[in-house]
């Protein structure tokens, strides 16, 4: 197969160029995406890519504010900090990182999935971390190419339209007088003492 032509050429020039890529955070495994990132950033994802060659390119990440851990990670993972001082370290959980900056953790899942060499320090210099969904203009204007996703974002009961609930396939026929909880929620019964319990005095 022919290699030449425009085409090929401009794949060619993209592969030498450092890209601007986009990828939504939010809903998405810490861990997960910090490698995803980590690969374009060192630029292993390209073919061209050489341990002792910085080909990486730029990576946005937005939404940092909703990435998702599994299970209780949020509270049984720490982190450790450490100012070499009497009394400075600290064994902090996650999520009390996450609440006071919430780029801190994706940003350290990130830094921890490069390689341990002295060219992370050059490659975490090209990861744009935003909290929401407002990215800056300056940013924005760079960007040419968005990453897929780590994980499909699930759905919640509230986003299924009417149509999709009907078609839904049934385990049970359901009654006339089944009522469902969030939609006309059930009144607690009434508490009705027992006239054979007396107070103590």
């Amino acid at each position: 197969m022919s290699i030449t032509g425009r085409f090929a050429r401009v794949n060619q020039w993209l592969q030498f160029h450092r890209q601007w890529h986009v990828i939504d955070a939010s809903h998405q495994d810490v861990y997960k995406l910090g490698q995803r990132v980590a690969d374009h950033l060192s630029g292993k994802a390209k073919p061209i890519w050489h341990p002792e060659t910085d080909c990486g390119d730029h990576v946005v990440v937005f939404n940092c504010k909703d990435v998702a851990m599994k299970g209780f990670d949020w509270k049984h993972v720490h982190y450790l900090f450490d100012k070499e001082y009497p009394k400075s370290k600290a064994d902090i959980p996650a999520f009390q990182i996450h609440e006071y900056d919430p780029c801190r953790v994706p940003f350290m899942a990130i830094y921890s999935a490069l390689d341990n060499n002295l060219l992370r320090r050059t490659h975490i210099l090209r990861l744009h971390l935003i909290a929401d969904d407002e990215i800056p203009e300056a940013i924005r204007r760079n960007i040419g190419k968005q990453l897929e996703l780590v994980q499909p974002v699930p759905k919640k009961a509230t986003d299924y339209t009417e149509t999709e609930r009907a078609t839904f396939p049934q385990i049970a026929e359901k009654g006339e007088n089944h009522i469902l909880d969030w939609e006309n929620p059930i009144a607690l019964p009434t508490y009705i003492r027992d006239p054979r319990i007396r107070k103590k005095k």
